[in-house]
């Protein structure tokens, strides 16, 4: 069964992403580039010797979206699939999302699509509601 994100350490995702994106580097070169041991490299690529691309490119993008929004970025989201006592842990309103978008680029878009995202919405209710 395939590793999810939440399964792996960030020094390990690290590890498997430096691995992935290198398949000839040797264990050395990952741990320099990863600041980790050699050992530890093989550990985790004998631990995940199943890493698939599709695990590199979902966990490069968690890397970037971590990057560009902070660390904290997975916490507070409900398991994927729902799950028991899912609905109960409900996260950050859109409102609190909106307003906690950084003062750069990335957040003033983000906020862009919430808003025009919100419009579309109110057209279709207007929309149906007319007719």
């Amino acid at each position: 069964m395939p590793k999810g994100k939440s399964e792996k350490t960030d020094l390990q995702r690290d590890i498997l992403v430096t691995w992935y994106q290198n398949p000839d580097a040797t264990n050395q070169e990952i741990a320099d580039a990863c600041n980790c041991s050699a050992s530890y490299v093989s550990q985790i690529t004998n631990r995940f010797d199943d890493y698939s691309h599709m695990e590199a490119m979902i966990d490069q993008q968690d890397r970037e979206m971590e990057r560009m929004f902070g660390d904290d970025i997975f916490q507070g989201m409900p398991p994927a699939g729902g799950g028991v006592g899912a609905s109960a842990q409900a996260g950050p309103g859109l409102a609190d999302i909106y307003s906690e978008q950084p003062d750069n680029l990335v957040g003033y878009i983000v906020r862009a699509l919430i808003v025009l995202i919100l419009l579309y919405i109110t057209y279709e209710i207007a929309m149906v509601l007319v007719l």
